[in-house]
């Protein structure tokens, strides 16, 4: 049965309907783009088992909801805000397995069970994001919180304000980096690969007059711009819709929020900056791509932080990247820049451990 026409003329004049084809050529203009740029700046075999899926995923997507749980996909790049489940095994096994560990393994009974409640898991992750935040004379966690929007469903209040565990987590990555960098809050940071944002979230809600430069691939960049500009101030974003024919970076205003696609990466070409900041993506792409990206920046910034996998990320035959890349990649590779230190990265909760850990570090510009 055809709907009534006039039923047809009230949802193509609806804003909702409007919003929603602006999304649409949104995305279809940054993805037009992204095929027409050289092969050298496409996804390599790790993403492109993602990233059609991923697409898909945005044309659909109800943006209110992205933080929701509702899109298990997005969790690949940093959208994977759930909540700890306790798991509850049948009593009789729970009881039996209580009674061997306590009888053979630990004789001390006091110190089991834990009893520990989800409450508690967030009380220690914040208490442990204050502490490094003091430790790192880093501005306090308590000076911010996050965004609400995209219902995150690992929501909670400390002291007042809201955070998730994934928001602690880049709040710790931050405190990791100005340890060194000791940021004064007027630099311009380049991030390739933002993901879900969370990081250039906390960047500005810390410095409001700091630059950032956002590069990533279409689905990413096109979902992490949706989030930023309802998570910071309105008017700090600048969209990719407005960037994606920029050939220089003249026009750039301080204190701005700038997404671009990871194409236009050459644009900082002879462009000297304070800070390249990349976490977790170096490791999902292959060697020379790295060093294509490394090539164009290396000298240009003056401080470079990094969060990889310390033996490089998984590989197979079939899937995962084709050749992992190690810590000794990386100081191979920055030749022009020192390692001012180096560390085995945490979340909020606890260790980084997939891939066999990650570490984080920082190098600075070699006088």
């Amino acid at each position: 049965m055809k709907k009534d026409t006039s039923q047809m003329v009230e949802v193509l004049n609806s804003k909702d309907f409007h919003s929603k084809s602006q999304d649409v050529k949104h995305l279809n203009l940054l993805l037009n783009r992204y095929n027409e740029a050289p092969e050298i700046f496409k996804a390599g075999r790790y993403w492109e088992a993602y990233e059609r899926k991923i697409v898909d995923e945005l044309y659909k997507v109800d943006l209110t909801q992205m933080r929701s749980g509702r899109y298990p996909l997005f969790a690949t790049f940093g959208f994977n805000e759930s909540v700890y489940h306790y798991r509850h095994d049948a009593p009789f096994v729970r009881t039996l397995y209580q009674k061997f560990v306590r009888k053979f393994i630990i004789r001390n009974s006091k110190i089991l069970p834990y009893n520990l409640r989800l409450i508690d898991i967030r009380e220690m992750a914040f208490r442990h994001a204050e502490i490094l935040g003091a430790l790192n004379r880093a501005r306090p966690i308590s000076e911010i919180e996050t965004s609400m929007f995209g219902n995150p469903q690992d929501l909670f209040k400390m002291n007042g304000k809201h955070y998730t565990m994934r928001y602690l987590t880049f709040y710790i990555r931050y405190c990791c980096a100005h340890q060194y960098i000791n940021l004064k809050g007027d630099e311009i940071i380049v991030e390739l690969g933002s993901g879900s944002g969370h990081q250039v979230e906390i960047l500005k809600k810390l410095y409001p007059n700091i630059t950032i430069l956002c590069f990533d691939l279409p689905g990413q960049l096109f979902l992490c711009e949706q989030y930023l500009k309802k998570a910071l101030t309105p008017g700090q974003v600048v969209s990719s819709t407005e960037t994606i024919d920029f050939t220089d970076l003249k026009m750039l205003e301080k204190g701005k929020v700038y997404m671009f696609g990871n194409w236009l990466f050459p644009i900082l070409k002879n462009f000297n900056f304070d800070v390249f900041w990349n976490a977790a993506s170096f490791g999902e792409m292959e060697p020379e791509i790295v060093k294509n990206y490394v090539d164009i920046i290396q000298g240009n910034c003056k401080w470079i932080y990094l969060l990889q996998a310390e033996k490089g990320k998984e590989s197979t035959a079939t899937s995962g990247v084709k050749t992992p890349i190690d810590f000794n990649f990386y100081s191979k590779l920055l030749e022009r820049y020192d390692l001012k230190g180096k560390e085995i990265a945490y979340e909020a909760h606890r260790r980084v451990a997939q891939s066999g850990g990650y570490f984080q570090g920082v190098w600075s510009m070699k006088s």
